[in-house]
């Protein structure tokens, strides 16, 4: 079994969420879903890109003015998430 790779974006409070979501869909495939359990502090919504654009990502999160944090997350062959942190913008 290989690794997989996703990248999730996630937020302090469920309003911050929404509104970036409609940003995101003009210009990325996304879905909404349960924050990673890899991921400690959010509302409990994460954002989940469907791509590996790293950069894009990070493009993108750098541009959004709302605490945030951008993780890259790495399905290991035992099932858990291990998550890297990308970028974090603290409240």
């Amino acid at each position: 079994m290989e690794s997989k790779v996703y990248y999730a974006m996630s937020f302090y409070n469920t309003t911050d969420t929404m509104q970036t979501e409609k940003k995101a869909r003009e210009q990325f495939e996304i879905h909404i879903m349960p924050t990673p359990r890899a991921i400690s502090t959010s509302c409990g919504l994460a954002i989940r890109f469907e791509g590996v654009d790293e950069q894009a990502y990070l493009q993108f999160a750098l541009q959004q003015q709302v605490p945030l944090g951008l993780y890259r997350i790495e399905m290991k062959e035992d099932g858990e998430p291990k998550a890297e942190s990308i970028f974090v913008r603290e409240p």
